[in-house]
């Protein structure tokens, strides 16, 4: 299946499942009753996105359920409270960290201001996070092309330095390069910044 555009499944700079997991945070601190359909009502997503989600947790022990309902509703309990970032979890129930390389490199850039993509495959692998220095790369390139860094010593090769604009710090969320779109989709600003396909069309 291939993947969708994060600036189409993206608003607010929030993912679908970061709204549903705040919906769910938000209604069981008020005691009420944990459902598929009131989730879906205060997410303002999609009732069947809100039922996979749901699954996706059961399967690894973050909520249960409690009982169905009517018209494919049923009531859910949480089990765990993951914080305010929303677990990300497979089809199959893994949590998965995927994205949080990418992420602990943004962090790293705001800090350190430069690195090659060995040194940031260092400074990202943390926490139980690992990445290695070809995705920095891939990573830290995807963010050149958009201008949020600058190549020094070579446009090409593991070498590079890239040395982050400063003015190009938009927030705490990672610009998301996809490849396969070959584009650039910040978060922080809730739109693309960059599309190659653009820059086709204006040369």
């Amino acid at each position: 299946m291939p993947r969708a555009r994060a600036d189409l499944v993206m608003v607010g700079g929030k993912p679908p499942r970061q709204h549903i997991w705040e919906a769910i945070r938000k209604i069981n601190a008020s005691s009420k009753e944990l459902t598929t359909y009131a989730v879906a009502r205060k997410s303002g997503q999609d009732d069947q996105a809100v039922r996979a989600y749901f699954r996706d947790m059961a399967k690894a022990g973050i909520v249960s359920k409690v009982r169905n309902l009517a018209r494919l509703d049923a009531e859910w309990t949480l089990l765990k409270d993951e914080g305010v970032e929303a677990p990300r979890v497979t089809r199959g129930g893994k949590v998965t960290k995927l994205g949080d390389g990418a992420e602990n490199v943004w962090r790293a850039l705001r800090i350190l201001g430069e690195f090659t993509a060995a040194e940031a495959a260092v400074a990202a692998s943390v926490n139980g996070v690992t990445i290695s220095e070809f995705s920095a790369h891939i990573y830290l390139s995807g963010l050149a092309k958009a201008g949020y860094v600058t190549r020094r010593g070579g446009t090409a090769g593991f070498k590079t330095r890239f040395c982050l604009v400063p003015s190009r710090y938009t927030g705490p969320k990672h610009p998301i390069y996809q490849r396969d779109f070959d584009q650039v989709y910040d978060p922080n600003l809730d739109q693309v910044v960059w599309r190659k396909a653009d820059q086709a069309v204006a040369q």
